[in-house]
This record gives structure tokens, C-alpha cells and sequence, in this order.
């Protein structure tokens, strides 16, 4: 899945979220994408950090059964499970580039996967991890 694009959960909530309009627009414009598209790819972790961030952190909540429903239209992306494998890579990851380990997991979940885009706001853009292209889609030099 080389042409995947791996969601990191911040771009999730943006796609939900109205408080800054401007990624709200870029993000549900991402996520729509990929659902027409077929390449969007997320993992386990962040579909339980979506939840709990649009359920309890975000200025309009979501309510339960709207996300619920939300996490079951994302399951039709390829979605990566935490497994050993993956915490493992995590490590590695969190020991070669000084991540936080849950940061570390997205990027392994991404790796397994095979996709060469993750699309996150807390990794530092342009960034290229074993094939893996760090991309922040609310800089201003973004397409």
C-alpha cells in the first residue's frame, strides 16, 4: 500500500472538528479523499484516541453514537492492530529518533502498513523515516 496514506489521529479530529475552520476544511477534505480514493489507513491507537478526543476534548463533543458510528465508517480503511511486532518497532523508533512512544507507535503502525505518507500536525514535516514521508498538511507551502 505505497500510494496508502496513514492518518494520524489530530488530522481524524480536525475532519470533525469546526473550532479552526481552516483545518477542519483541509482535513475533510483529506479524509473524504481517501474514502473515495480507498488509500486512507489508520491503526488501532488512533481510533481510541478519535473517541475519547472527540467525545471529552473537543469545544462541540461529539456524542457517543455519532462517534461510534464515525469509528465504524473508518473501519472500512486498512486499520493496524497494536501487536508485539508493532510495540517493538515503536521502540526502536522512541530509542532511534527520540519520539514519544505513543508518536513512535503511529510511525510503526505506518511502517506495518507500508504506507509512504503519514499525515500528522505533531511529527516535524518533511521528515523521511524508512520510506515513511512525514507530511503536515496545514503548513502553508502544502498543496
Amino acid at each position: 500500500m505505497r500510494d496508502s496514506l496513514f492518518f494520524d489521529t489530530n488530522i481524524l479530529v480536525y475532519a470533525f472538528d469546526k473550532t479552526d475552520q481552516k483545518k477542519y476544511e483541509i482535513a475533510s477534505r483529506l479524509v473524504t479523499e481517501s474514502f473515495q480514493k480507498g488509500n486512507g489507513v489508520i491503526s488501532a491507537q488512533v481510533l481510541k484516541e478519535f473517541f475519547v478526543t472527540v467525545t471529552r476534548k473537543v469545544p462541540e463533543k461529539m456524542s457517543v453514537d455519532d462517534a461510534e458510528q464515525t469509528i465504524r465508517d473508518f473501519s472500512v480503511w486498512k486499520v493496524v492492530d497494536t501487536t508485539v511486532p508493532l510495540i517493538l518497532k515503536a521502540i526502536e523508533f522512541h530509542k532511534q529518533f527520540d519520539f514519544s512512544f505513543w508518536d513512535a507507535m503511529i510511525v510503526a503502525a505506518c511502517h506495518l502498513a507500508g504506507s509512504s505518507a503519514l499525515l500528522s500536525e505533531d511529527l516535524s514535516h518533511g521528515m523521511l523515516i524508512e520510506n515513511i514521508r512525514i507530511i503536515n498538511p496545514f503548513r502553508a507551502d502544502q498543496p
